[in-house]
């Protein structure tokens, strides 16, 4: 045999166990991935993360999440009315009135034959929140967290909407904590409403415990939650 032929079944082998370890590592990949809830499968949420979920109808939003909706075994939820109308406070300007019909007309249109979308079920809380319909935009959160329980935006949305609309400090509490657990180390602002509304409920050792949680996890802006924390020694 020859120093060339020699070489070349080298190489041969070679390529063979490369291609035999890529196989192995694909199969191990494959046997680890999370298993779906239902053979039928379909987030902000606002940092670049991806959140790696199964299933799919996988919807990456325009600030990077990959949010993925997941089922239940008795299929997916009950989804609120999006063609419920809106309205408006007394003396609300024509023009602004006329600019969120535009955004509602928007939404409808894309909810009709993307009934599952990620940001359109987002923005047609924030169009009712806005324009006063508190139950609606709770509604229409509430719902984004069922079908994708994984995105964070819309707990910390209802957060928001609970604590600053509905005088619900409790379920706030509760929505906030939720959108940390799931997006710890890239909104600082969820820390840091959190820590508000423990603040408004007089509850000044909780406050700072989330501050200093959000300092710990070194989440994006944390010197935000320092300067915070200072102001409360």
């Amino acid at each position: 045999m020859t120093s060339t032929t020699r070489n070349v079944l080298i190489g041969i082998v070679v390529v063979l166990v490369i291609a035999l370890l890529g196989y192995f590592d694909w199969q191990e990949r494959q046997t680890s991935a999370p298993a779906l809830s239902t053979s039928t499968t379909t987030s902000a949420t606002s940092t670049g993360t991806s959140i790696n979920v199964s299933g799919s109808g996988a919807t990456t939003t325009s600030t990077g999440y990959t949010v993925t909706p997941i089922y239940s075994s008795s299929g997916s939820p009950t989804p609120p009315n999006y063609k419920t109308q809106l309205t408006f406070p007394a003396g609300t300007n024509a023009a602004v009135e006329a600019q969120y019909q535009s955004q509602f007309a928007s939404i409808q249109t894309t909810l009709a034959t993307s009934p599952y979308d990620y940001p359109s079920w987002i923005q047609l809380g924030i169009v009712r929140e806005e324009t006063g319909d508190y139950t609606g935009a709770a509604a229409d959160w509430k719902y984004v967290t069922e079908i994708y329980p994984q995105g964070p935006t819309a707990f910390a949305d209802l957060g928001n909407l609970y604590a600053t609309y509905l005088n619900e400090n409790s379920q706030a509490i509760t929505d906030y904590k939720e959108a940390i657990k799931l997006d710890p180390t890239h909104e600082e602002t969820f820390y840091q409403n959190l820590a508000q509304v423990y603040i408004n409920e007089g509850d000044t050792a909780d406050a700072k415990a989330t501050l200093e949680e959000g300092i710990s996890a070194q989440v994006i802006g944390y010197q935000n939650l320092q300067e915070m924390l200072n102001s409360m020694q």
